[in-house]
């Protein structure tokens, strides 16, 4: 659905501000909010701690087990498909009454969400999604357990496996963070535990018997990217458009995807540790913009001092996660704006549009008594896929027979993409586009929703 906002359509190049020096106290003031420093997962192969991080989820970077780099190429995979495990008797987590699902974020570390988010957020559609009280499958009840995952990878291994064999979590939920996403997955997949999380990297993923993934990955998304910065931005010149991602493996697969399909565009893939600010340079030459658009794909504190410090004001894009929430785009609004009218693609529309998707969640809110935001409204989603999942693998539940009822199979929830199993682990083929305004503050609202394609 469009939604006509013609007064803050995109930027033009050719407004200028008087200087591209960096804006004070923007990463200072991001990780004092709170801020999601680095969300997307925007470390490297070392890991935030200083280790192989990736290692430590049993195969590293770039190995499922089985295949290593030829995973990132496209939807396929193993994805679960034929898992011969239905009726394997794992009924981990699974009492006569209740249902226990693991999820891990990162809550600490380099990447700091709001804790309160989630206290609030884990267990709103759980309690009041149905009508205001409890949502029951198959005469069940759903609790969880929570872990913080540190943003490190071995960190998220470990609280993984705590959660599904210590506190006896029947399937696991990621809900931030590439490589700490990959790290329990594989660790899931190990030990034939179902995993669900958003769509991130395609590396040593498409192998994963235990894997879905509820939203486009980064790889998927690029090409649409590549369509929609053509066809609605009117940018067809590749030498006018550049790409900036972090350098960390995890995210070659996305590199790969863009310049497939929008060809030879400029390519900067900055450390994980260097100050976005570092990058405004290759933008702007003074307040002359170098390109007409910037597909960003690293932390949003990077995407965030980077824009402050470009004084040509260049049209950001991009995929991702992290990106779409309301505090990226208000504190790049309190940069003198410098993120005015910034496009990325999202699992959900806009939180500001929650109500419009699907009105049950502000119901389930103010029967909560909870002051929501975008990651609650994210958790909402991600739960209303899980309830569908276990809702199709009948009474007689097990890890097996959840696993084969989910291979192979459609789900639709209206705040979440449709998702179709049918090919692999990857089966969502729709994304939602918001649009950062900076009015009231800075916000997303939503310029399409659930599109295959431009």
């Amino acid at each position: 659905m469009r939604r006509g906002h013609s007064a803050l359509a995109l930027l033009a190049l050719i407004l200028v501000l008087p200087a591209c020096g960096q804006y004070a106290g923007v990463h200072d003031d991001f990780v004092e909010a709170g801020g999601d420093n680095g969300l997307e997962g925007d470390s490297d192969g070392t890991g935030t701690e200083g280790t192989d991080g990736t290692d430590a989820s049993g195969g590293g970077t770039d190995s499922d087990g089985g295949g290593s780099e030829g995973d990132s190429g496209g939807g396929g995979g193993g994805g679960g498909n034929d898992n011969g495990n239905a009726g394997n008797g794992d009924t981990t987590g699974v009492t006569d009454s209740t249902i226990t699902i693991g999820i891990h974020a990162p809550l600490t570390g380099a990447a700091p969400l709001k804790q309160e988010s989630f206290e609030s957020g884990k267990d709103l559609y759980w309690q009041y999604g149905n009508d205001g009280g409890p949502v029951e499958i198959n005469g069940r009840t759903v609790t969880t357990v929570f872990a913080d995952d540190q943003y490190r990878p071995s960190t998220a291994r470990q609280v993984c496996q705590t959660m599904a064999e210590e506190q006896k979590a029947f399937a696991l939920i990621g809900a931030g963070g590439t490589d700490q996403i990959q790290a329990c997955a594989q660790y899931a997949a190990s030990e034939d535990v179902p995993y669900l999380s958003t769509g991130v990297t395609q590396t040593g993923m498409g192998d994963l018997d235990t894997y879905f993934a509820a939203s486009m990955t980064y790889r998927q998304q690029t090409p649409i990217l590549a369509d929609y910065i053509k066809n609605e931005l009117g940018v067809t010149d590749a030498s006018r458009v550049a790409a900036v991602v972090t350098n960390t493996p995890n995210f070659d697969d996305a590199v790969e995807g863009f310049t497939d399909a929008f060809g030879d565009v400029d390519v900067v893939r900055p450390d994980k540790n260097e100050r976005g600010s570092s990058a405004a340079g290759n933008l702007c030459t003074g307040t002359v913009g170098n390109y007409d658009a910037v597909f960003v794909l690293t932390s949003p504190t990077f995407y965030l001092e980077m824009a402050a410090a470009s004084g040509c004001r260049p049209q950001f894009v991009g995929v991702g996660v992290s990106m779409g929430l309301d505090q990226v785009a208000s504190t790049g609004c309190s940069a003198a704006s410098s993120t005015e009218g910034a496009r990325f693609f999202n699992p959900t529309p806009a939180f500001a549009d929650a109500g419009e998707y699907d009105p049950g969640f502000l119901a389930a809110v103010d029967a909560a008594g909870i002051e929501a935001d975008d990651v609650t409204w994210m958790m909402w989603g991600q739960s209303k896929v899980l309830h569908q999942m276990l809702e199709k693998a009948g009474e007689d539940l097990d890890r097996g027979a959840f696993l084969d009822a989910v291979a192979g199979s459609s789900f639709s929830t209206g705040v979440f993409p449709d998702l179709n199993y049918k090919n692999g682990p990857f089966g969502a083929t729709q994304v939602s586009v918001l649009r950062n305004v900076c009015d009231g503050g800075g916000h997303y609202e939503t310029d399409y929703a659930f599109v295959s394609g431009f």
